[in-house]
């Protein structure tokens, strides 16, 4: 059966309620660079593929291109949607605005897109990958990784499918068959610190603790000297750290994933953890008050903060801190 499928196989087989129901993905403790798009970070976000169609597309798509490349989705879209209103055949306008609606964090309206362009001719490779990302959006996992693997099997040598492969995977907690994903990515694109950095969370989600330090220092060393620095070896060496009983060991490496700009709250608060374990808790309760602030809505954190604002005798303060704690926890926030 073709790939891109005009009996309508394609529609039938992805467009259909959502098998992971109220999942996410687990890649929430990476950072959402793309959330993560559903899947975030290093190769897998990349875009490069489909601008080899550029130099045989109409002007009016080459400068979608151009704008997508900009991030400047809704004006790429409205070209595109302009250019079809002309040309509503064009499999590759479709597929063009599928993922530019993907960058967007549309998933759904990307899908209906990528369906469309099956529909008027090949999907290539990339398409497949990223119609695939859009389902672990939704999420759906199995569908996920269905269409990732029909991307390999049209171009198994590219990393970045292989690498996003292993992000589904990891979000369904599929974590060995995660790791041999990746480590296929790795033979393919060596030195990526995105996906030794998910080898690492994927051994520590199996509580692999050894594994799990070795794949986080080797991106940490992988990243050094490079401009821009990823947050999660460093995050991710801390928590193995704090689970080995090491917290002031740990607090050097968190402090480092704490300059990298726009860290996740967890930074914050697995660093006042450290602090608090080391008997620093005025410490402590600045990094907990800096958590908050990014995410304000997390009942564990209020929790943390009043037991820490107890301890430093700061009683109305603490008691402040529980009211919050209860009428989120009674809300069902964690």
């Amino acid at each position: 059966m073709p790939i891109h499928s005009r009996q309508g196989y394609f529609l039938q087989s992805c467009w259909r309620p959502c098998l992971a129901g109220l999942l996410v993905l687990a890649l929430a403790v990476c950072a959402d660079g793309a959330a993560i798009s559903p899947i975030s970070g290093g190769s897998v976000t990349q875009d490069a593929p489909a601008r080899s169609k550029a130099a045989r597309e109409p002007d009016e798509l080459d400068r979608a291109h151009k704008l997508l490349d900009a991030s400047r989705w809704e004006e790429a879209a409205a070209l595109v949607r302009t250019y079809l209103q002309k040309h509503p055949d064009s499999s590759d306008a479709h597929s063009l605005l599928g993922l530019i609606l993907y960058r967007s964090r549309q998933p759904r309206a990307s899908m209906a897109e990528y369906v469309r362009a099956s529909e008027l001719g090949d999907l290539t490779a990339f398409d497949l990958r990223i119609f695939a990302m859009d389902c672990a959006a939704i999420p759906d996992f199995p569908e996920a990784e269905k269409w990732m693997l029909r991307s390999l099997a049209i171009d198994d040598r590219d990393a970045a499918t292989w690498e996003a492969l292993g992000h589904v995977r990891f979000a369904a907690q599929h974590y060995e068959q995660a790791i041999e994903a990746l480590e296929h990515s790795l033979q393919l694109a060596p030195r990526s610190v995105s996906a030794e950095s998910m080898i690492g969370l994927a051994n520590e989600r199996m509580a692999r603790l050894d594994p799990a330090e070795d794949a986080y220092r080797t991106a940490i060393q992988w990243q050094a000297g490079r401009a821009e620095i990823d947050a999660v070896p460093l995050l991710g060496l801390g928590r193995v750290l704090m689970a080995n009983n090491q917290p002031e060991e740990a607090i050097g490496w968190l402090q480092q994933a704490a300059k990298v700009p726009s860290p996740p709250a967890e930074v914050y608060e697995v660093l006042g953890l450290a602090y608090s374990k080391t008997a620093r808790p005025a410490m402590a309760a600045d990094e907990l008050e800096t958590a908050i602030r990014l995410q304000p809505q997390s009942a564990r954190l209020h929790l943390m903060l009043a037991r820490i604002y107890r301890s430093l005798g700061k009683a109305e303060m603490a008691d402040a801190e529980l009211k919050r704690y209860s009428t989120l926890n009674g809300n069902g926030v964690q």
